[in-house]
């Protein structure tokens, strides 16, 4: 009974997300405009330049575009976070991913020089896309959306809200002429100064802990600390790795965390001293000069510098100038997951230019190994014939709370690469991960 349960659950999320899909796409760009025309004021441009109008015409559709994408987000993120009906769930997710990629894609096109603001509005289309789509993924495996994915829903809601008054306000405004205000083809003028005279705070949310391999381990966990440090005694172990810096706030919760900004960017740790994430604000100059081992062992170098005794394991992805290497600890040659700590490494430089160890910090414990007596060969023996082993590792994986100590086979099938786990205790295949190939690393689902 609870397994038809299940099945019916996953086929009403499986066809909403079909309907959702095949509905939207149809109709998503013909009502963005006829929304946009009703609620932001157009501007007559009277130019004989028909390239220089062509241009702000274009410009103009994409903040049209961008205004509606979050204003819909708005709206779905906020329905979602209330809704007890799976459908309706998975329809609401699916309008939330394509208006977030709606978003992505449009402020591309908008004439904004770069800044720290635009940035994190990019990053919040991109994060927000990835998250819905995840949790459709979650619902179409018939499981309830938790407490915690509610309240982060409501969070990106806020930061909905908050992108839509700004590039809302700013479209119905007199300055909002790209072109024909005064500043040039480039047209950078008005609405960059705008995006930088925004609080720094206004876009910013908790980091969603969701992508990459037993990343559940940390869903329902918190980071606990052991004692309370000053503000002072932080920014002294901030100077120590990343030099000087200010501390800009505190995030309540209940390992309180500081956050600081520094030269190279943003900085942040538990109230006992210790790096949870770093960001890095950087210029790359486009020449690529480190291959995937000399940033796997940058990335370890970095986490040992800052007391993680972590190994480098495989790089995870690679996305323009920037190699991202997961790192975890690693006992008596047993990978443990669960302490996973992921890092960003400039490949132009081999400077660290991100860290995010919440991960680490959460899962992090004196372990004693408890490996299976099911020899190699007997795990092996439950592959799919197709698959030919290319390496095996030693792993310790969390599913559902619960850990496992299983083999880790490396395979192809000629065509797709795949990671295998079989515990070694019962002998039975437990996670099976399918690599997306990237150009030099690759992205595990």
């Amino acid at each position: 009974m609870v397994k038809s349960s299940k099945v019916k659950s996953f086929w009403i999320a499986f066809f909403a997300i079909l309907f959702v899909i095949a509905t939207i796409c149809g109709t998503y760009h013909a009502i963005s405009m006829q929304n946009a025309l009703r609620h932001v004021k157009m501007s007559v441009i009277d130019d004989e330049n028909v390239y220089k109008i062509g241009m702000e015409n274009t410009q103009k559709q994409s903040l049209y575009l961008v205004c509606d994408a979050l204003k819909n987000m708005d709206a779905n993120l906020g329905k979602v976070a209330v809704s007890n009906d799976t459908s309706h769930q998975a329809e609401l997710l699916t309008d939330v991913a394509i208006c977030a990629s709606e978003v992505s894609c449009q402020l591309a096109n908008l004439p904004i020089e770069t800044n720290d603001v635009l940035a994190k509005c990019e990053k919040f289309a991109n994060q927000t896309q990835d998250y819905a789509t995840y949790l459709v993924g979650r619902i179409a495996s018939a499981n309830q959306l938790q407490q915690d994915e509610r309240c982060a829903l409501k969070n990106l809601q806020r930061v909905a809200k908050n992108m839509y008054d700004v590039f809302q306000n700013y479209a119905e405004s007199d300055s909002a002429m790209f072109i024909t205000n005064g500043t040039g083809v480039s047209g950078v003028g008005d609405l960059t100064t705008m995006l930088k005279g925004v609080k720094d705070d206004a876009f910013t949310y908790e980091k969603l802990i969701y992508d990459g391999p037993f990343s559940d381990s940390v869903e329902q966990k918190h980071i606990t600390c052991t004692q309370k440090i000053s503000h002072k005694q932080g920014s002294d172990i901030v100077k120590k790795h990343f030099g000087e810096n200010k501390f800009v706030r505190e995030i309540a919760q209940k390992c309180p965390l500081y956050v600081y900004q520094t030269q190279k960017g943003e900085v942040t740790l538990t109230s006992d001293g210790r790096v949870v994430e770093y960001e890095a604000t950087q210029v790359f100059d486009g020449k690529k000069s480190l291959d995937g081992k000399q940033c796997i062992a940058k990335a370890e170098e970095f986490c040992q510098a800052l007391g993680y005794n972590v190994k480098g394991i495989w790089v995870s992805n690679v996305q323009d100038y920037v190699t991202y290497v997961n790192c975890a600890t690693v006992v008596d040659d047993v990978i443990v997951y669960p302490e996973l700590i992921k890092v960003a490494v400039d490949t132009s430089n081999g400077q660290i230019v991100g860290l995010e160890a919440k991960s680490y910090l959460i899962n992090h414990k004196s372990r004693q190994v408890d490996f299976g007596t099911t020899s190699q060969s007997d795990c092996q023996k439950q592959l799919d014939k197709s698959l030919r082993v290319t390496n095996v590792a030693k792993s310790l994986i969390e599913i559902k709370g619960k850990e496992h100590f299983a083999y880790e086979f490396e395979c192809t099938d000629g065509t797709n690469q795949y990671y295998v786990y079989v515990d070694s205790h019962t002998g039975k295949e437990v996670q099976i991960f399918k690599v997306i190939a990237n150009t030099e690393g690759h992205t595990v689902m």
